[in-house]
């Protein structure tokens, strides 16, 4: 029963984020221009250099220099909010344009959810990378 409610719970979420996700690219072609073009442009390359940072990072810390993961997961939650955050701040104090509040705390805050998500997921993985590697470490040392 307990295992049926956390699928249901599990499907229930997805589903709700493909709905927004469909509800979202609506919106955006509806109101398709060329500024929506150039900003969808940016943001989608703000967030493959928040990405590649974010991950770089991650395995400095976790892996290379072996530090707790707590470390690591802190380290990438201040990247993703300082570079989120950067282009707004760039126009308010560059180009004098204000930015609400609103906008901003939704990028930051849309920008975590979906990075920190990954980063677990991508910890989750590494996790189960190095399990596997010391069964075949002690297969190996056992024959």
């Amino acid at each position: 029963m307990k295992e049926n409610l956390k699928d249901f719970l599990f499907n229930l979420f997805l589903s709700s984020l493909i709905g927004l996700f469909v509800g979202m690219l609506e919106v955006t072609i509806t109101n398709m221009s060329s500024m929506v073009v150039v900003t969808l442009i940016t943001d989608s390359l703000i967030g493959a250099f928040i990405g590649t940072i974010s991950m770089f990072t991650f395995i400095y810390i976790f892996e290379m220099k072996e530090m707790d993961i707590k470390i690591a997961f802190i380290a990438v939650f201040m990247i993703i909010a300082i570079v989120s955050s950067i282009p707004s701040i760039y126009l308010y104090f560059a180009e004098n344009i204000n930015i609400s509040i609103v906008r901003l705390m939704s990028i930051v805050i849309s920008a975590e959810f979906l990075g920190m998500s990954l980063c677990y997921y991508s910890y989750k993985k590494c996790l189960e990378l190095n399990s596997k590697l010391l069964n075949k470490k002690k297969q190996f040392s056992q024959k």
